[in-house]
């Protein structure tokens, strides 16, 4: 006797990597976040949408300097899948007929895990906690001493400056009256890239 016998395969996993990434920035684009990075080199564009996002945390929380998520490093992605499948076949035989029995099983998992750091300060800390976040990203070029370490030391320390005098406008210039519904709080992220004019 001859006894064959197929498990059918589940579905593929179907998430890759380019897909994941690309649902990772998909998912920051539509929660509006608004970089802090580089404030020096704001375009008028990125200063309005600075100004409209500090407005609305500050109308949420009802005062000048409220608490600020920041996305404060790299958000990262890890994605794991697994399939597995078994089977066994048991042949029986009883007084006049014979029985067989299968058994088969499968299984699959996928996972997807994202880590995203968030520092939540006053919005008057926010520039310490940007410079904070360029200094790891920097930590290999100040560990030298030469030229480029002191240009960029200077650029992050005027950033820091031109970035603490905008939340000092914004803190000093608030009002109550300029809150006029609930909007939709958008978070804040540095940015380790630059765009050199």
């Amino acid at each position: 006797m001859v006894l064959s016998a197929c498990a059918n395969h589940p579905a593929r996993i179907s998430t890759t990597i380019p897909q994941a990434m690309a649902g990772i920035q998909s998912s920051l684009a539509q929660a509006g976040v608004v970089s802090v990075s580089h404030a020096g080199d704001w375009t008028a564009e990125q200063d309005a949408r600075f100004t409209r996002a500090v407005r609305t945390a500050q109308c949420s929380q009802h005062t000048p300097d409220p608490v600020i998520g920041t996305i404060a490093g790299d958000v990262t992605l890890q994605l794991s899948g697994q399939f597995t499948q078994g089977g066994q076949f048991s042949v029986g035989a009883a007084t006049t007929v014979p029985t067989f029995g299968v058994q088969a099983d499968a299984s699959r998992t996928r996972g997807q895990a994202i880590s995203l750091p968030v520092a939540y300060a006053a919005l008057s800390s926010m520039p310490d906690v940007e410079m904070g976040r360029q200094l790891g990203y920097e930590a290999s070029m100040f560990a030298q001493n030469d030229d480029a370490r002191h240009a960029e030391a200077a650029r992050m320390i005027a950033d820091r400056e031109e970035l603490w005098g905008r939340v000092q406008a914004m803190i000093d210039t608030w009002s109550a009256k300029e809150c006029i519904g609930p909007i939709p709080v958008a978070p804040f992220v540095g940015n380790p890239t630059r765009h050199r004019r």
